[in-house]
């Protein structure tokens, strides 16, 4: 489920990385609160990221974080 949060939080949040690069991390946490944590004891956990996400869970997202990564450290 990480990398399908991820990928929506840093749509959601587009000044994400300057944020947590400055230590503040109030974006990240207003963002799973808001989509996530108040939602988590009502739903299955694939339908809370389905809701937080506005997709399905699906591995797609966290390949291409670690595409993204290890592609560049390992000229991938």
């Amino acid at each position: 489920y990480a990398g399908c949060l991820d990928a929506a939080m840093r749509k959601d949040v587009p000044d994400l990385d300057a944020a947590l690069a400055k230590g503040d991390t109030s974006p990240a946490t207003g963002w799973l609160r808001e989509k996530v944590q108040s939602h988590g004891g009502l739903r299955e956990p694939g339908e809370t990221i389905e809701h937080a996400c506005g997709f399905a869970p699906s591995t797609g997202p966290l390949l291409d974080y670690l595409e993204a990564k290890f592609g560049a450290i390992y000229q991938l």
